[in-house]
């Protein structure tokens, strides 16, 4: 037999999932399970008869088992502290996910609470603003007390540093923007590095706080989903995920602000934390631009990205310029 031609990111089969997960919860009944969407995690609604749940498939490579135990801890932890989050159902023998083989390596799969309700969009104002902000600083209030045996950072700046030459690589006919990225691309690591940890503290982070993460429920309650790329990083680090969702949306920054004092009705940021914002933001602009260069690959053409890259390498030199890049 031939060997399998290598595959970057497969998609698994919905009937042969819901077997699977006949066999491995014990459920009962008629088990449909149905694609929802595909891109860095693939997303999966189980009808069963004790009522829908969420399927989460993991791209390969993307986390090892100890950092997608602790993916789970931490959603569970939250739950426990009254944080709506999609908490990860229990398989029959007690473990909280599994893995498969496919052609591209091992994958991570967990099934999750069903959160009913709609995600935040482009309507997100100041009020809104201000309830995600004390929604995340609560997050974090309830994750001081956090403890897991598994570990998981956000590791923002080794995959900058990992990705970044895909971005390189994209505008290497572009020699000025080239020759800007590569200097700010190593100044940000320098100074992520440099950073004050006491002043600058970090904990347990969500990693993805955008607007598009949050939802509400049809109970009026809000929820956080999507963990993938929570872990430990500078608390005030996780403000920047909702500022780069805002600038991608064109909001005015006083929904930024907004967020903030939101932010800080639940924890106060220090001197220190605040004066990194600008950096953080960058960091967080060049880490996507970087990601979406490395995935064109992996899962398609980004909307928005391939065709609109000047858009993207102007906010990294704006944010460049706030940060003191030059």
């Amino acid at each position: 037999m031939g060997v399998t031609f290598p595959v970057s990111q497969s998609v698994l089969d919905a009937d042969a999932l819901g077997a699977e997960l006949v066999r491995r919860y014990g459920l009962s009944g008629e088990v449909r399970c149905k694609l929802l969407s595909r891109g860095m995690n693939d997303i999966y609604r189980i009808e069963h008869a004790d009522g829908p749940h969420a399927l989460k498939v993991a791209r390969s490579g993307k986390s090892n088992d100890d950092e997608f135990a602790y993916e789970q801890d931490y959603v569970n932890h939250l739950s426990a502290a009254g944080i709506e989050v999609p908490t990860a159902i229990p398989l029959a023998d007690g473990s909280l996910f599994f893995s498969v083989d496919a052609p591209e390596g091992k994958r991570q799969i967990v099934m999750m609470r069903w959160l009913d309700g709609q995600p935040y969009d482009v309507t997100v104002d100041e009020d809104d603003a201000q309830k995600l902000g004390a929604l995340l600083g609560e997050i974090h209030h309830a994750s001081e007390n956090f403890t897991t045996s598994h570990k998981k950072t956000v590791a923002s700046e080794p995959k900058l540093a990992e990705r970044l030459p895909y971005l390189l690589d994209l505008i290497r006919e572009r020699p000025d923007d080239l020759a800007y990225l590569e200097r700010a691309g190593a100044d940000v690591l320098e100074r992520m590095a440099a950073l004050d940890s006491v002043a600058v503290p970090s904990g347990a982070c969500h990693g993805d706080m955008q607007c598009a993460n949050v939802m509400q429920l049809k109970s009026g309650a809000l929820a956080v989903f999507d963990f993938s790329d929570c872990g430990i990083a500078p608390l005030a680090k996780d403000i920047a995920a909702f500022y780069w969702r805002n600038d991608f949306e064109g909001r005015p920054e006083s929904v930024n602000q907004a967020f903030v004092a939101g932010y800080e009705s639940a924890r106060s940021l220090s001197a220190e934390e605040k004066a990194a914002q600008p950096l953080f933001r960058l960091l967080r602009h060049f880490l996507i631009t970087s990601t979406m260069a490395q995935y064109v690959n992996r899962i398609g053409p980004v909307p928005g990205f391939d065709k609109n890259i000047d858009y993207y390498l102007d906010m990294i030199r704006r944010y460049g310029e706030q940060a003191g890049v030059t």
